[in-house]
């Protein structure tokens, strides 16, 4: 979607190792999933843009400008300084920036959805430090999405390139609501309160078992709802079901977009009205009629495009309703390297973003094991 936010990692390197090694290893990543090849977009309909990275990656090293350890670094600090792609024809699809401190280096990387989906970014960066670490890595997948060399930028004939000022209104209207200012809440949950709800879930309903990641969304549903949406009269809940582990056609380390939202439908006074159970106990529910291979088939499509959603799935539902719609993901599983099999020298995640809306839910692990949410939104999170 061009003119959305990018999907953003940030991730520490503790190992001593050299930046040019670092530097060399990611140009072989690029390389081995081949992602910046020229292709076709569609902006709006029957309109076209050609897509197309001016110089590949952006690499970027900055000086570090306080001799301090990780643990003393301010993370939303070290998050400004990264370099954040606009998603937009005619700029970089891919950045990554080093800041290097006294016990290790911070990797901050910036992607366009063009590119790749959250798991593919993941895959990516697995890969990197497969190579960087002289350990064997999976091989790409043969259902790439681009073939073919990269064009050079002096290559392409710019008219195929319109400015911002010509491109569709849709587009600008993503570029704008990116400039929105936003308010943000970190909300903090302990095992012994999630594994309270659990047990007061199954005091309520015997069938009500649910998980961690739905007690929390829930919780947070019923607290924030009015304040985050308080012109709506429903919430739309949008949660990522990823097609690699489901869609018998498409292989596990494909790179590319392979999500479907799931989505689960909330009248505002019925959030209200319902428990902290009932409301999770209907994501939960909504979500397991979603992740059906039968389901997934009859929705989409795998072409030499990559994966296709059939037209017409969102024509009375589109995506991205800022009026009604909350992104909520669960992501304590990628919370550091360990999980993706190195040991717990290496480093760890320290942040993941995936907003698609100005709204959302993002749940992760800090180091220490606490859980907590941060909340975006629009309108002031008292």
């Amino acid at each position: 979607m061009p003119g959305s936010e990018p999907i953003e990692i940030l991730f520490f390197y503790k190992k001593d190792t050299p930046v040019s090694k670092m530097r060399e290893s990611l140009l072989k990543t690029i390389e081995h999933y081949n992602l910046f090849s020229s292709r076709l977009i569609m902006t709006d309909q029957d309109k076209f843009a050609l897509q197309y990275c001016t110089d590949g990656a952006l690499a970027v090293v900055l000086p570090s400008s306080m001799d301090k350890k990780f643990d003393e670094m301010d993370i939303d600090e070290i998050k400004s300084r990264m370099v954040h792609v606009k998603t937009l024809p005619g700029e970089p699809l891919f950045a990554v920036t080093g800041i290097p401190v006294r016990d290790g280096i911070f990797g901050g990387v910036s992607c366009s959805h063009t590119v790749a989906d959250g798991i593919s970014l993941m895959l990516f960066l697995y890969t990197w430090m497969c190579i960087t670490e002289g350990k064997p890595f999976p091989l790409p997948s043969g259902q790439k999405l681009f073939h073919g060399k990269p064009v050079r930028s002096g290559e392409i004939d710019k008219v195929f390139t319109p400015p911002l000022s010509e491109l569709s209104d849709v587009i600008q209207k993503r570029v704008k609501r990116a400039a929105i200012k936003t308010y943000s809440k970190r909300e903090y949950f302990s095992e012994e309160f999630l594994q309270d709800m659990k047990r007061g879930a199954k005091a309520e309903n015997e069938k009500y078992s649910i998980s961690g990641n739905q007690i929390i969304t829930a919780y947070l549903l019923k607290k924030y709802h009015s304040v985050m949406m308080p012109k709506t009269d429903r919430i739309v809940l949008r949660t990522p079901v990823n097609f690699r582990d489901i869609h018998p056609d498409i292989d596990p380390l494909y790179i590319g977009n392979a999500q479907y939202y799931c989505v689960t439908i909330y009248g505002k006074d019925e959030i209200d009205s319902l428990s902290v159970y009932d409301v999770a106990f209907r994501l939960k529910e909504s979500i397991s009629s979603m992740r059906n291979e039968n389901f997934l088939k009859e929705l989409s499509q795998l072409s030499p495009y990559g994966i296709e959603i059939k037209t017409g799935l969102f024509k009375n539902d589109p995506p991205g309703n800022m009026n009604a719609d909350i992104l909520s993901t669960n992501l304590t599983h990628l919370n550091d390297f360990e999980s993706m099999g190195f040991g717990p020298d290496v480093g760890s995640i320290l942040s993941i973003s995936l907003a698609y809306y100005k709204t959302n839910f993002i749940i992760l692990k800090e180091n220490s094991g606490r859980i907590f949410a941060e909340i975006t939104s629009m309108y002031p999170l008292t």
